[in-house]
């Protein structure tokens, strides 16, 4: 673990190469590997097989990240429902960084910023507090609805590991992390949860 803190506080690229050298082949739904001339990538549940359609260009990780494996769109990259059938081989690490990039945005820089413990997740009553227009409306969210909404969006239908706790004084999560897996961060809540909370509160009942 010191390597990768010392790796990591020269740059996202020398975490990405530290990572490798001590086997960190995983992240999320992907599986990746150092090949004879390059890197490989694919569906953690896809390696072992020969008939994947191959990609050429990191950039088009991108494309692969867009939908799932019925063709519809995913609105959210961490989601666990990763299209299956494809890899990707980039001859360089400046180019698996980009295709992870591509499929879990800042993933590493989230990862860095915890080997460097750096304090970057924000609770969530600050979040919705700060929110203005017709999401303005998310401040009143009680913490006990706001639980209800973790448990019901984010747990099931997202890969991520939430580093917020959800009151401004409370103590930030420690993620639980697996072994030679890069892990997936949540610092903040997104959107969709976001949506979700002005939903719960203007539907309350009138008192």
């Amino acid at each position: 673990m010191e390597s990768l803190r010392i790796a990591a506080s020269k740059g996202l690229r020398d975490l990405l190469a530290e990572a490798l050298h001590a086997g960190f082949f995983k992240v999320g739904q992907i599986f990746f590997r150092p090949t004879g001339d390059g890197f490989r990538l694919c569906h953690h549940e896809d390696e072992g097989r020969s008939d994947l359609k191959v990609y050429t260009d990191a950039e088009e990780a991108a494309g692969i990240a867009l939908i799932d494996d019925a063709n519809q769109y995913r609105p959210l990259k961490t989601a666990p429902n990763l299209k299956h059938g494809w890899e990707l081989l980039t001859p360089d690490l400046k180019g698996l960084h980009l295709a992870l990039d591509l499929l879990y945005p800042a993933a590493l820089g989230n990862w860095r910023a915890l080997l460097l413990s750096e304090t970057v997740s924000t609770p969530l009553r600050d979040t919705v507090n700060r929110q203005t227009g017709m999401y303005r409306i998310t401040g009143l969210i009680t913490d006990e609805e706001a639980q209800g909404l973790v448990e019901k969006l984010c747990q099931p239908g997202c890969l991520r590991q939430i580093q917020w706790p959800i009151p401004s004084e409370a103590p930030h999560h420690i993620p639980s992390l697996n072994a030679l897996e890069i892990p997936l961060l949540c610092t903040e809540a997104c959107c969709l949860l976001i949506a979700e909370a002005r939903t719960t509160v203007k539907s309350r009942k009138p008192q």
